[in-house]
């Protein structure tokens, strides 16, 4: 394995170099992956945790709205549904159990997406956490575009569910295999990040690891430590408006994980020597299905009120709040809390960025 990553994917002829004509074409990706695998930096203080696809399936039951005498507690691999889909049929129920995870037993899941004529690879290293934990929110209060107070909103219950996955895709070019971008999963968006800005903002381990930053509660993917602000809104203006920024915490100290050591490779469709493990086959959600959160905007206008703690010096702020209050419910309750959709059904998996 000396020849680091000496291969060129394209299709079923995966050129390599003479010096490497003895190795199959998954040890080739192997090389790639162990040359250039990311390293997961978790929050130090995280509490929902990664885990393997088995022992979260050991913490569950699997249910079958149509027939509940199917129900399979704590089902295997092979025992998960697969297409045909049949709407909403299947879902897994969790244990309170699951929700910290299981890091110990942790792998990134990789799926190799390339495509005939595609100049590129992308290794989408997939990662498995157990449960999603709330959201947090930075609220600051303007009066006459000054601002006023500023206060951070634990927003539980809203941004939890179950089975989150999140995904780092690392790009390699075919014909040199060099690194030549990143695609990072967050909040269900994919941000990329070209060969000069990957030099830029990225910490490396070793040279050739990227470290990708998973922020608290949210697992939402960074390339560097921070608050990082995302999905800011102004709520009304003059004279008195709000400022809302979803908070995504990032930092060093806690845990990681090594995927360049810590990973299966699950899927790609033009190698014979891949075979896909049971579970990317389950098109069904990775937890309940049909749940709900329970609150109102008018509790949620009264929560944001006293995070900035000027209720009765501004009762102007009342109006603003309630709509702020029904705006971020219209974002975090369109999920509800139901269990994530399966990886090979969201567009990443299949190149849909």
């Amino acid at each position: 394995m000396s020849c680091a990553i000496c291969v060129s994917f394209e299709g079923n002829r995966i050129h390599a170099p003479s010096k490497c004509h003895s190795l199959s074409p998954a040890l080739l990706f192997e090389s790639a992956i162990s040359k250039y695998g990311p390293v997961l930096q978790i929050h130090p203080y995280e509490t929902y945790n990664l885990c393997s696809v088995e022992w979260f399936l050991s913490h569950c039951t699997l249910i079958d709205s149509k027939n509940p005498s199917n129900n399979i507690v704590h089902p295997t691999q092979a025992q998960l549904p697969h297409v045909p889909k049949e709407g909403t049929r299947y879902y897994l129920n969790i244990e309170e159990a699951v929700k910290p995870g299981d890091f110990p037993a942790a792998k990134a899941y990789v799926n190799a997406f390339w495509v005939s004529g595609q100049t590129y690879t992308d290794l989408q290293f997939w990662f498995f956490n157990a449960y999603n934990g709330h959201g947090t929110a930075l609220f600051s209060s303007l009066l006459l575009n000054k601002p006023a107070h500023t206060g951070t909103i634990d927003l539980s219950p809203l941004g939890e569910h179950a089975g989150d996955w999140e995904y780092a895709a690392i790009r390699i070019d075919n014909r040199t295999q060099d690194m030549i971008g990143i695609m990072l999963s967050a909040h269900g968006k994919n941000i990329f990040y070209n060969k000069m800005t990957v030099e830029k903002e990225f910490k490396f381990i070793q040279g050739t690891h990227p470290v990708i930053y998973s922020s608290l509660n949210g697992h939402a993917n960074f390339p560097s430590t921070g608050p990082n602000y995302t999905e800011h809104r102004r709520i009304l203006g003059t004279p008195v408006c709000l400022d809302f920024n979803r908070l995504n915490s990032t930092a060093d100290g806690g845990k990681s994980l090594d995927c360049s050591q810590n990973y299966q490779l699950v899927n790609a469709p033009w190698l014979k020597e891949v075979i896909s493990p049971a579970w990317v086959g389950y098109p069904y959600r990775w937890g309940p299905e049909g749940t709900a959160i329970h609150m109102d905007t008018k509790t949620l206008g009264n929560f944001l009120i006293a995070a900035l703690g000027e209720k009765q010096a501004d009762p102007l702020l009342d109006t603003p709040a309630v709509l702020a209050a029904s705006w971020l419910l219209h974002v975090f309750v369109t999920a509800d809390i139901n269990g994530a959709g399966a990886p090979s059904g969201q567009g990443p998996w299949s190149g849909h960025y």
